[in-house]
């Protein structure tokens, strides 16, 4: 369930002169569970919000939601002026804080966990493989428990591609098939999001390519999201920061 701070007299004065909200006329809303509303709005989105005592929302009430808009968490709800929940601008800060640190908490335990296999991984993998993990290593001291899973997969997913179709040419052909039909004729992992298949065939395609050292140049799968020098594409130290 979602984290409800309490209401104070101060954070009653904070939301007053909030005004990073937007508005919505609810269209429904759905007794999700017993935590939570499943509201839809008047732009088709559907939105959870917490439930709060016996306040029932209906359609034609206005919900105010406090937050930065699409794509960023919501702090608060309310609804004709009953407040489901509400968080200030610190308080989500706060939160945001306790939650990446629980988040990387989960993940050093999580690698510490499966380093045998992954140095198993590391191991299998061709020369050039072996170049760009060590080079995210070496430029991020943290990459191995961030993320090594993650690029270690589509390292090894591409080598799978590589191997099995030995061009450049097969691989753009294999990758315009169904997935069914990718499925025959290369044995890869059915755990792929539309990031780590791009980055898989990029890979192969440069592995396979004539200027295969390009595998070892070319920048991390996450960097997109967390930018080059935070993956560790580049030294620290390192003026280029792009995400490619």
């Amino acid at each position: 369930m979602k984290k409800v701070h309490k209401i104070t007299k101060a954070s009653l004065e904070i939301k007053k002169n909030d005004n990073e909200f937007y508005e919505h006329k609810l269209e429904q809303a759905e007794d999700y569970d017993k935590d939570y509303w499943q509201l839809k709005v008047d732009s088709g989105s559907f939105l959870s919000c917490v439930k709060n005592g016996n306040f029932v929302p209906k359609t034609g009430m206005t919900a105010r939601f406090y937050g930065k808009g699409f794509g960023y968490p919501v702090r608060g709800v309310d609804i004709d002026g009953y407040i489901m929940y509400y968080r200030t601008p610190a308080q989500a800060e706060e939160d945001h804080k306790k939650m990446c640190e629980e988040h990387d908490e989960e993940r050093r335990k999580s690698f510490k966990k499966n380093k045998k296999n992954m140095d198993r991984d590391y191991s299998s993998l061709p020369d050039l493989f072996k170049q760009r993990i060590d080079k995210f290593r070496k430029n991020n001291p943290d990459f191995r428990w961030e993320y090594e899973n993650y690029e270690m997969f589509c390292c090894k997913e591409a080598v799978k591609i590589a191997n099995a179709l030995k061009t450049v040419d097969e691989v753009k052909k294999w990758k315009d098939l169904a997935w069914e039909e990718q499925k025959k004729m290369v044995d890869i992992d059915d755990g792929h999001s539309g990031n780590t298949m791009g980055c898989a065939i990029n890979l192969a395609c440069l592995y396979l390519s004539e200027h295969p050292k390009n595998v070892v140049k070319q920048h991390g799968a996450l960097a997109p999201l967390v930018r080059s020098k935070k993956y560790g594409c580049v030294p620290k130290n390192n003026q280029e920061d792009v995400a490619q």
